[in-house]
């Protein structure tokens, strides 16, 4: 009992006994176990959290199996990734689609129908199975000798391999880097008329049509030798009047009378006495429809490829000239002919007079 200053008499109260220095030292232990436990606890947790995701991702140790998922034509990105789920490909739809959209997946371009998938594939593989097929399909495309540049673009066109539209702008406008091409003024839908070399070609649909074009044009430069360019400035020609040559000798001729025809043909450019080559295939290039027999009225029409009426060579070739056309071109035979005359059997009989020509028979008497 204690007293105070009033003389009355009061409990006194117990002392608190102090912790011994162990004790204390164990109660912190005790807190940093406990925290160090949580820390543990909540790292093992996003750990298997994070380890669960990335095997999803990246589809590790996930099942060998794959499935046939149904994509309709108005499903989404969800609806896609909740069929995956489904199928036992993905685990967390979700994160699929946030990766997907991540990475900027085109859902205009998602398939429609059946499409297999497989789980092992990752993330990015398996949004790539839902775009519609990326495997390119090419198509064989025959070009005959002898056809046109129209010809050989709806040839193109038919075979999906270009629009209309993207391969004549190309041809009239694109700078292709071919030292043959260079003396042609751009503009022109039949600009390439003549190096569009006929060929068995592949390619792709819905292709581009500067490569397009530019596998016609390295084909033809491949075919084109020196020893060709060498004989064409042997015989004054340019490489244009070489091809300009070779097609109508193509459209004219057969494969036996190449040659002779070219020598005709040759002989006349050199005449004084008869300078008009007088090809009706020139006449019929330039018509707008072709015809089996041309007329004495088509003859007369006013056309720059027309050779009753112009002399010399036209501005530019009529089709697409062959490797045996070229050489007959630039190797003609050595005759004395200035007149062929086409025969009910396609053959041609071969004149050095105009009264021996009257009085052969001509399919086409113009």
């Amino acid at each position: 009992m204690t007293r105070n200053d009033s003389g009355v008499s009061r409990p006194s109260r117990p002392k608190k006994k102090k912790k011994g220095a162990w004790a204390g030292a164990l109660d912190g232990v005790g807190s940093t176990l406990l925290y160090v436990a949580f820390v543990l606890g909540v790292s093992l947790i996003l750990s298997s959290i994070i380890i669960a995701l990335t095997n999803d991702v990246f589809g590790f140790v996930k099942p060998d199996k794959e499935a046939v998922i149904e994509l309709e034509a108005d499903d989404g990105l969800r609806e896609a990734a909740d069929k995956l789920k489904e199928n036992g490909l993905i685990k967390y739809p979700g994160l699929f689609t946030f990766y997907c959209k991540l990475t900027k997946f085109d859902e205009e371009r998602m398939a429609e129908g059946e499409v297999t998938v497989s789980a092992n594939l990752d993330y990015r593989a398996m949004s790539r199975k839902l775009y519609k097929s990326s495997a390119r399909e090419e198509v064989e495309v025959t070009i005959p000798e002898g056809y046109e540049l129209e010809q050989i673009v709806d040839k193109l066109v038919e075979s999906g391999v270009c629009d209309e539209d993207s391969l004549y702008d190309t041809i009239a406008n694109y700078e292709f880097a071919y030292d043959f091409l260079e003396e042609i003024p751009y503009g022109e839908k039949n600009r390439l008329e003549g190096y569009l070399f006929p060929d068995t070609y592949r390619f792709y649909t819905n292709d581009d049509s500067v490569s397009v074009i530019k596998k016609f044009l390295a084909n033809f430069d491949s075919k084109y030798s020196d020893d060709f360019a060498a004989r064409a400035n042997q015989l004054g020609m340019t490489t244009q009047e070489v091809i300009t040559l070779a097609s109508i000798i193509e459209r004219e001729s057969t494969a036996s009378d190449r040659e002779t025809i070219s020598s005709v043909f040759h002989n006349r450019l050199k005449s004084s006495s008869y300078p008009y080559l007088q090809s009706c295939a020139t006449v019929e290039y330039f018509l707008e429809e072709r015809k089996e027999v041309i007329s004495i009225e088509d003859t007369k029409i006013d056309n720059l490829y027309n050779t009753y009426l112009y002399r010399g060579l036209p501005p530019g070739p009529i089709a697409s000239p062959g490797l045996s056309a070229i050489y007959a071109a630039l190797y003609p035979a050595d005759t004395n002919y200035l007149f062929f005359a086409l025969q009910e059997d396609g053959t041609h009989k071969f004149s050095r007079t105009y009264d021996e020509h009257l009085s052969v028979p001509n399919v086409n008497p113009n």
